[in-house]
């Protein structure tokens, strides 16, 4: 994925979370969460993400 398109999408994702409004955006944000996780399919990758997403300071490497 380019920069650009991880732009794109991250965008998607933010307009998603505005439509479907704060009181549903946990509830979005988990959905997505359990797809990408069926999706990577690799237990080790998924703790990995979720350890470099804990991270505030992770660069975009650590999330790749």
């Amino acid at each position: 994925m380019t920069d650009d398109e991880l732009d794109t999408v991250y965008g998607e994702l933010c307009r998603a979370l505005t439509c479907c409004g704060a009181a549903r955006a946990d509830l979005l944000l988990a959905r997505f969460a359990l797809l990408a996780m069926v999706a990577i399919d690799d237990v080790d990758r998924i703790r990995e993400l979720l350890a470099g997403a804990c991270r505030a300071d992770a660069p975009r490497e650590t999330l790749e």
